[in-house]
């Protein structure tokens, strides 16, 4: 007859499968808990890179602006005019300038300058200038240069509010 050998119930095998489990949840604890916190460094540097990005971006828009902060709003009179050609063509337009606070002298005596000028130069347009958007961008660039150097660098930027030709 064989001989059989009998192992105990509750023996080693059963101490070797709670060790085993123990060890596997052990080591998925560990896996779980450096998972968590890579994921909760890269979000903590995600958010710190975003709110940086964001404060980079406010300064730099305050240091590009083309004009200092004290710099005013000046309303000009509105100002109509016939144009060089067509004879028959009028020309209506409403401008504000970006005057610097900090002016010596008459800011209305200024204006007028600037007003005077403005009306010599819309007199020497023909229609064909003011076409389109390009020569809307045109007019405001040139009546902004001749602003700067009627002001002699005093007025910053000429907004034109309306332009109407009849």
């Amino acid at each position: 007859m064989p001989r059989l050998i009998q192992a105990p119930i509750g023996g080693a095998d059963g101490q070797s499968g709670k060790s085993s489990f123990l060890a596997a949840l052990f080591l998925l604890t560990l896996v779980g808990g450096g998972a968590g916190a890579i994921f909760a460094k890269y979000v903590v540097d995600y958010t710190e890179q975003e709110v940086q990005g964001r404060l980079r971006q406010q300064q730099t828009y305050s240091e590009t602006l083309p004009f200092t902060l004290s710099t005013r709003l000046q309303k000009l009179d509105p100002l109509v005019t016939n144009l060089a050609s067509p004879k028959d063509a009028w020309i209506r337009v409403h401008a504000s300038v970006l005057l610097e606070e900090e002016t010596e002298g008459e800011v209305g005596l200024l204006r007028k300058k600037v007003e005077d000028d403005f009306l010599g130069y819309l007199r020497t347009l023909t229609l064909a200038h003011l076409e389109g958007g390009a020569g809307l961008q045109h007019l405001k660039e040139d009546l902004t240069e001749r602003a700067k150097t009627r002001s002699k660098g005093l007025i910053h930027e000429v907004i034109l509010e309306s332009v109407v030709i009849q």
